[in-house]
């Protein structure tokens, strides 16, 4: 089958979506799967009118989730009776408990089926086994989305982290996303980290409804809530950002956990994108017309922070330095003449900190010392409010007017990036 452009509305919608409370044979129940389960089922097919909602909720109307029945879904139910086409999309939501081991493979993990059995790996399932099954369908567009403990060892069943810029969707891009495969996966937790069921720490009550990455996804969700542009689209970037700045404590300091958003095998062009019935592509706005203020190809030229949103392709060389410059007191970037370090910096890095959610930054404007290298770093203090540096003790001065900023701004961290 070819893909029109003209075909912007799938066939069919299916979700099929599990929840697990009750276990047995040694392994402790959870509070909020299945709630979570009815919560996520309830809004696909009530709000965004899903047309099939495969629900399995042990001790429900809707079946038991053992091992067998979730083996007999994946590899018979979904593939003949269901058969997701090139006209379908399919999303897959899975909430109880996860495993994860070490292995010659690497990490690996596994969904803790209702009948399994504590410390029996045989009794699991495999998430390498999920994503088999899963990448044997044809549907056109699929995520995965795995609210369990070690949940992010489904990456190593998959591929590699990549998270698009995130920007304002135009025709094009929708077109482009509703044309090429999507197949993409967000998981709730680190692949060495725990999910949280309930806790009464951190802010979450006890006689909470719902996993803090549940409500997070349900809010987001409903009533288009992680919708971060305002465009009536939900991209999975967009849903995962929408995710991970909930996952936040009460006191905005730090992660409950690490929600992670990675593409599958079959992952092409495309976006898995959720919009509300009544939706009409045609009124998105057509893209800008290219000038060079929006050429995404600079040549040897550096990007500047304005040029963010053309600054693409180097998400995770951003995210680790962000982690290494929350941590340390200086960064070195280091590498050869050409090879983008100061963009990296400038278009990549220096936004994200403007963005961030968790601290409060103070960027000084870039300098180059280049041969006077006070005067450059006196038009930078300025040009930020600072006190300018008196030539004939810099580091004294800039030391002392360091000190004051600090002082008057005891929670905001300083940024000063010299481009040598």
């Amino acid at each position: 089958m070819v893909w029109s452009l003209s075909q912007t509305n799938f066939q069919r919608n299916i979700a099929v979506v599990i929840g697990i409370n009750n276990y047995q044979n040694g392994i402790h129940s959870l509070k909020t799967a299945v709630n979570d389960a009815k919560a996520i089922a309830d809004l696909l097919q009530k709000e965004y009118k899903y047309q099939e909602v495969i629900r399995l909720f042990p001790h429900d109307d809707h079946g038991e989730a053992t091992r067998e029945k979730l083996k007999e879904l994946l590899f018979d139910k979904l593939p003949n009776a269901i058969n997701p086409t090139e006209s379908d999309r399919l999303l897959f939501y899975f909430a109880g408990h996860g495993i994860a081991r070490n292995s010659e493979d690497g990490p690996a993990g596994a969904l803790i089926p209702q009948d399994a059995t504590l410390g029996k790996w045989e009794t699991y399932l495999p998430m390498q086994d999920l994503n088999t099954a899963l990448s044997k369908l044809n549907c056109h567009h699929l995520l995965v989305v795995l609210d369990c403990c070690f949940a992010g060892n489904f990456r190593w069943s998959s591929s590699r982290n990549v998270i698009s810029a995130l920007e304002t969707i135009h025709r094009e891009h929708y077109d482009r996303f509703i044309r090429y495969p999507a197949w993409q996966a967000i998981t709730s937790a680190a692949y060495n980290q725990e999910a949280l069921d309930y806790t009464d720490e951190r802010g979450i009550a006890s006689d909470s409804l719902h996993s803090p990455f549940a409500k997070a996804l349900i809010n987001g969700l409903k009533d288009m809530k992680a919708d971060l542009t305002g465009d009536g689209v939900i991209t999975a970037p967009e849903l995962y950002l929408h995710l991970r700045n909930n996952l936040i404590d009460k006191d905005g300091l730090s992660e409950l956990q690490t929600a992670g958003l990675w593409p599958l095998q079959k992952h092409d062009r495309g976006e898995f994108i959720f919009t509300l019935p009544g939706f009409v592509p045609e009124k998105l706005k057509p893209a800008p017309p290219l000038d060079a203020s929006k050429n995404p190809y600079r040549g040897l030229e550096s990007f500047d922070e304005k040029h963010n949103e053309l600054f693409f392709g180097r998400t995770e060389q951003v995210k680790k330095l962000q982690d290494f410059v929350k941590t340390h007191a200086l960064t070195v970037v280091l590498g050869a003449s050409g090879s983008g370090k100061s963009s990296l910096v400038k278009a990549g890095l220096i936004p994200q900190l403007r963005q961030d959610q968790i601290e409060k930054w103070l960027i000084i404007p870039p300098i180059r010392p280049g041969e006077t290298p006070l005067q450059a770093l006196n038009n930078a203090l300025k040009e930020a409010q600072f006190s300018e540096i008196q030539p004939q003790q810099p580091e004294k001065n800039l030391a002392w007017s360091i000190d004051l900023w600090a002082k008057n701004n005891p929670n905001s961290k300083l940024l000063l990036f010299i481009d040598q």
